[in-house]
């Protein structure tokens, strides 16, 4: 408690009120989880002591509603279903979580594909995509191929057959970007119809899930630029919980040697401190990031608004989307990585139209 009342005194004298608000939120903690081992340890400690509720119980506030309303709670929109047809055959079946209204335009809104691990399902993500609409963000989150409900693919003859994720092959287990770049094909619909900006694309895995959130950017990212129409560079940022690089014949080591991943996507590593093992290869990860991108400033305010690489830690042996438990502080880590990288800097992702008269 000593130190935790330490921390205090030192962060409100070097910031101030305003920034201790923005701290309880967690609008800042990602910044300082990869940062000296001192000010990670004072920043741990303050975050212990202001961020004991949940993290959905601050979330960005509504526009003013009628007198009226103002006795009924303002709930989030229902998640709608929604089932989307990969180019390899796949049936995949998505919720889709609309942004609760009034809290910015649609051209502003944040699009999130959340990647559940290997024998999970997209439902594990309910209380995040949940708190995240209450934030004004959009998710979906799809089954993955043989997981979940997408348990069918397009047979020989052109008719549906059943298919688990046990016995995929490595060829189709690669092929899970295929679900992804579904997913996106679907996020550009509603980009064009003015409800989401994918400039601003957000992808969040877990485990297993964080290779094919990998492979997957590193694709979006191999998309050439031309004069006619952006056909992809549009993932921002990745949040990757308890990651790991390689599953059966699954590997994320050449998507993290790629450019985009190396050094100019935004990525968030978020692991359960008290599995050693796991912390050890997501802070090998982030090592490997880390050495080829350049020094975040000390100065705290430059370097708010220039990391771009962060490495935050539970005190839990949990992993995945466990993680994103109530009492934990990685959807605090989350929603802030998201305002500081994105938000923020919102002028930087204009909506525009994107109509191609090539790809479907």
């Amino acid at each position: 408690i000593e130190v935790g009342r330490v921390a205090v005194s030192v962060f409100r004298s070097i910031w101030g009120a305003s920034m201790l608000r923005a701290m309880a939120l967690g609008e800042i903690f990602g910044t300082w989880a990869a940062g000296p081992r001192w000010l990670h340890g004072l920043a741990w400690a303050f975050i212990v002591l202001t961020a004991a509720s949940s993290w959905a119980q601050a979330p960005a506030k509504p526009q003013a509603k009628p007198a009226a309303d103002q006795d009924e709670e303002q709930k989030p929109p229902e998640p709608v279903p929604v089932r989307l047809d990969t180019r390899d055959g796949y049936r995949i079946h998505c919720l889709y979580y609309p942004p609760m209204e009034g809290i910015r335009k649609g051209t502003e809104t944040v699009p999130i594909i959340l990647l559940h691990g290997w024998g999970g399902q997209g439902s594990e993500w309910d209380f995040l995509a949940t708190g995240l609409q209450t934030y004004g963000h959009a998710s979906i989150v799809p089954d993955l191929r043989g997981h979940g409900r997408s348990t069918t693919r397009r047979g020989s003859e052109g008719t549906p057959e059943p298919v688990r994720y046990e016995d995929l092959d490595a060829p189709e287990m690669d092929n899970m970007i295929e679900d992804v770049e579904a997913v996106k094909r679907h996020l550009l619909g509603r980009h064009n119809a003015g409800e989401v900006n994918i400039e601003m694309l957000t992808v969040i895995a877990a485990e297993e899930g964080c290779i094919v959130a990998l492979n997957w950017a590193a694709l979006d990212w191999s998309w050439p630029v031309t004069p006619a129409i952006k056909q992809g560079q549009d993932v921002q940022l990745l949040v990757l919980l308890s990651p790991t690089r390689s599953f059966r014949r699954m590997n994320a080591n050449p998507a993290l040697q790629t450019p985009a991943v190396s050094r100019q996507l935004s990525v968030l590593f978020a692991v359960g401190a008290d599995d050693r093992n796991t912390m050890n290869e997501v802070r090998r990860m982030h090592s490997r990031l880390e050495r080829l991108r350049p020094p975040p400033p000390r100065e705290p305010e430059l370097r708010i608004r220039r990391q771009d690489l962060f490495l935050v830690t539970a005190p839990t042996s949990l992993q995945g989307t466990e993680l994103t438990g109530r009492n934990l502080p990685i959807n605090r880590a989350i929603v802030g990585v998201i305002k500081n990288r994105l938000l923020d800097r919102r002028d930087e992702f204009p909506w525009k139209e994107r109509r191609s008269p090539i790809r479907n």
